[in-house]
C-alpha cells in the first residue's frame, strides 16, 4: 500500500512539474477581469439588518448580522456571514467569482442550517448596479431540489441590499420574497 501511495505522489509531482515547465500553469491562472473587479468592491466588513419570511403572508423575523468579505487571487470573493436566524446562531460561507468563458457570475454557498451545497450563476445589469443569480440546491427542510433567485442591488459604495426569492408553489415564474438584507459597510 505504501508503495502505491509513493508511486501516486511521484505521478502527481511529475504532472505538476510538466505543467510548470510547459507554461500551462501560469496561463491557466488567468487575470482578473472587470467583472472580478466589480466583485472586489465588496471587500470589507458589513453590518447587516436581516428580514426573513417563513411564508408569503407572515410578518418577517428581524435580526442583525455581520458579513466579512475578502478577495482571493483578485478573482474570488470569499464571504463569511455571522448572525442568528430565528434566535439560533447562523454561520454561512460563500465563494463568488466570474467565469469569463461562460460570461456568468458563479458561486457556491454553505451554511450552518443546511447539509446541502447551493450552486449559483447569474449576470450583472449594464449599469453594474444589480446582480441577479439563480441558485440550485436542496430545501433544508424537505431535501427536495429547490431553485431560488437572489438579487443584490448596489446602492453606493457603502450600501447594498440583498433579496432572496422562492418560487410560488404551483406557479411557474412567480416568486415570493423569503429574505431581505440591508447592508452598511463598516468604516
Amino acid at each position: 500500500m505504501t508503495r502505491k501511495i509513493a508511486q501516486l505522489k511521484m505521478v502527481s509531482l511529475a504532472f505538476l512539474l510538466a505543467l510548470t515547465t510547459s507554461g500551462l500553469a501560469s496561463s491557466a491562472q488567468g487575470q482578473p477581469t472587470a467583472e472580478h473587479q466589480a466583485l472586489a468592491t465588496e471587500v470589507g466588513v458589513w453590518d447587516a439588518e436581516t428580514k426573513f419570511w417563513m411564508a408569503p403572508d407572515t410578518p418577517p423575523m428581524a435580526s442583525k448580522a455581520t458579513e466579512t468579505n475578502t478577495i482571493l487571487g483578485g478573482m474570488w470573493l470569499i464571504s463569511e456571514f455571522k448572525g442568528d436566524m430565528g434566535g439560533m446562531p447562523f454561520l454561512g460561507r460563500g465563494q463568488f467569482g466570474y467565469d469569463p468563458v461562460a460570461k456568468k457570475y458563479i458561486g457556491t454557498w454553505i451554511d450552518s442550517m443546511s447539509p446541502y451545497l447551493s450552486i449559483m450563476e447569474g449576470s450583472m445589469d449594464e449599469s453594474n448596479k444589480k446582480l441577479t443569480m439563480l441558485s440550485k440546491g436542496r430545501d433544508a427542510r424537505t431535501g427536495e431540489e429547490s431553485l431560488t433567485k437572489m438579487v443584490t442591488t448596489y446602492i453606493d459604495e457603502d450600501h447594498k441590499t440583498f433579496e432572496m426569492f422562492s418560487l410560488v408553489e404551483g406557479e411557474e415564474d412567480q416568486w415570493w420574497k423569503v429574505m431581505e438584507i440591508d447592508y452598511t459597510r463598516q468604516k
